[in-house]
């Protein structure tokens, strides 16, 4: 899995409206023909997926040594 989200890399929601959040994590998105698309996930949105993850365990790709290793 080559996959990565930096909780490091938060950006402000600059035109923030009451309800909403008042930053995001931006992300990019590679569909399977090379094309990116820009994202923002809140930090909600971040917890859900880590919630679902590890309730469904036997989805995740599993790491090879040399993955590991060399990424």
């Amino acid at each position: 899995m080559k996959s990565k989200i930096y909780l490091k890399e938060v950006v402000e929601n600059k035109d923030f409206r009451f309800g909403q959040t008042l930053e995001y994590y931006p992300i990019r998105v590679e569909d399977k023909e090379g094309v990116v698309t820009n994202a923002l996930f809140t930090t909600g949105q971040i917890e859900d997926a880590i919630r679902r993850a590890e309730t469904n365990i036997e989805d995740i790709p599993k790491v090879t040594f040399l993955e590991s290793i060399f990424g």
